[in-house]
């Protein structure tokens, strides 16, 4: 199967994938200390620049026009799409609103109260109570939850601090011209994956495009992000956070939650599951 009904993947630094000390210290694998460029110094001043920007934005929202590589049991690589709507309203409530190619539109909520899954093309969701602020939402959602989810760190308070401990090595390609707009682009390395980011020059130092490559996955496959429309302080709707399911919406469980059975294969049909997107 391409792609699975419920899958609202990782993307940016999926859960887990951004951990390392180089960006800031010049760590190389293996604890050898070298010495920091003045460009290494420089991408990570404007890396850090841009954690921060979004990790004091008390709200923000911007749209991605996602492309990643899902790698085939032949070798063969197929790269899907899709536009993904990204609302946030801290201290506790998140709205990821992915539309795929194929027309299905899904959702991921957060509303400080709960956790919500939607697989707009079967109409079945997922519910989990969890009160907290977004970043003990992102972490109960990654590893108790057991799911992925598009730029999570983007969401973190501390997204600056996640940054430091994890990134390994970095670099500063060049001032160059994306969607218009001069922007830094920069290379770095974490344990998982190597990433290119193009941080806006100015004022509002947020991403433009993001290219991730994952060297340790058969067929090296890519996961790739433009931003556009972003907005530093939008104004949401009182319930725009609020899950409202249509009247043929059917609830089911996540996976994790699922008891198995001896004949686990069977019941496992409605079980949210992470799928095959990167």
């Amino acid at each position: 199967m391409l792609r699975s009904s419920l899958v609202l993947a990782a993307s940016l630094f999926a859960a887990g994938a951004v951990h390392a000390q180089g960006a800031s210290s010049g760590q190389e694998p293996g604890g050898v200390m070298v010495a920091e460029s003045v460009g290494q110094r420089f991408a990570r001043d404007r890396l850090l620049e841009m954690a921060r920007t979004l990790g004091a934005a008390e709200r923000f929202s911007v749209s991605l026009n996602v492309a990643y590589d899902v790698v085939q049991d032949n070798g063969q690589k197929i790269e899907f799409g899709e536009i993904r709507e990204l609302e946030v309203q801290r201290p506790d409530k998140v709205r990821i609103a992915e539309s795929a190619g194929d027309g299905s539109q899904d959702l991921i909520l957060f509303d400080g109260k709960s956790i919500t899954v939607l697989d707009g093309a079967t109409s079945v969701f997922a519910q989990a109570p969890q009160p907290g602020d977004i970043d003990a939402s992102v972490r109960y959602f990654v590893r108790d939850l057991q799911m992925r989810m598009p730029l999570a760190p983007l969401l973190l308070t501390d997204f600056a601090g996640e940054l430091q401990r994890r990134v390994r090595s970095i670099d500063y390609v060049g001032l160059t011209d994306i969607l218009g707009k001069p922007a830094h682009h920069i290379a770095a390395r974490t344990a998982q994956a190597d990433f290119q980011v193009w941080i806006a020059d100015g004022e509002q130092p947020t991403p433009l495009r993001i290219v991730m490559t994952y060297p340790a996955s058969e067929g090296h496959p890519q996961f790739r992000a433009d931003f556009s429309k972003w907005d530093l302080a939008p104004s949401f709707a009182a319930d725009r956070f609020e899950f409202k399911p249509s009247a043929d919406a059917r609830q089911i469980i996540f996976a994790v939650q699922l008891v198995a059975p001896p004949d686990a294969a069977e019941s496992a049909e409605g079980a949210v599951t992470e799928g095959v997107k990167p």
